[in-house]
């Protein structure tokens, strides 16, 4: 064999392998990149689902630990009417303040309670507490709850039907910066005398008539309050924000 085709030959393989050397060496990089590809991907729907997740939380805690909080705000007035002599001591026996106190704060704490009600189920799908089965536990108790301060199984006394409780609870919606939220009580003072709400009247009516028909409301206020503290179990499960000896049923 001629010294020139030898040579051309071992040019030709040489030039071969340098070409299979070049293309294994492109899909390599290209794996590579498609593999960087694929993680910088995953990393960015990690922290996609990361800021999902914290704005969640957020938008979850805007309406239930107000309506928490305001469930444990009035499961605990009616725990100290039904077992602490409240209404003896203060309605009954009480100085002018004490007594205008207890019938203008419970009133106050009544239609807080339902603001915050009304202002969950507007925004329900903010409170799925991270569980449909939670949610449905929630819509179930709030029904409840309604039902209980509605029925006529019982004395009339604190009884607010359905559409009276929505009226109160859009009554006393402000909206701030923040958004819709219920106010306080102190603006709730200056902005509900008497006289200005027929419904939010009825209810004052009827807490200033518990020095004398206290017997007549304490089936519903048991019921509601049992129910109120299983919404705080539902809401606050660990007793994070509300301690389980603070929230015990009458």
């Amino acid at each position: 064999m001629r010294v020139e085709l030898i040579v051309a030959l071992i040019a030709g393989a040489v030039a071969l392998a340098s070409a299979a050397g070049t293309i294994w060496s492109s899909m390599r990089n290209a794996e590579r990149s498609n593999g960087n590809a694929k993680a910088i991907e995953q990393i960015r729907i990690a922290n996609e689902q990361a800021r999902s997740a914290a704005q969640r939380r957020q938008e979850i805690s805007r309406f239930s630990e107000p309506l928490a909080r305001a469930a444990y705000d009035l499961q605990s007035r009616f725990y100290n009417i039904l077992n602490q002599g409240l209404i003896s001591v203060y309605l009954v026996q009480g100085n002018i303040r004490e007594k205008s106190y207890i019938i203008e704060n419970t009133t106050f704490l009544i239609a807080q309670y339902l603001c915050w009600t009304e202002l969950a189920r507007q925004e329900i799908q903010f409170i799925d507490l991270g569980e449909a089965s939670k949610t449905r536990a929630l819509l179930r108790l709030q029904d409840r709850i309604y039902s209980l301060w509605g029925t006529d199984a019982q004395p009339a006394v604190l009884r607010i039907f359905a559409g009276e409780q929505r009226a109160i609870g859009e009554a006393l919606i402000q909206t701030t910066a923040r958004g819709p939220e219920c106010m306080g009580y102190g603006l709730f003072l200056k902005t509900f005398a008497k006289g200005v709400d027929p419904v939010i009247d009825a209810v004052r009516d009827d807490v200033m008539s518990l020095d004398t028909r206290l017997a007549q409301a304490i089936s519903r206020l048991t019921n509601l309050q049992h129910a109120l503290i299983e919404l705080l179990d539902l809401l606050d499960p660990d007793s994070l924000r509300f301690p389980k000896d603070r929230r015990s049923k009458a």
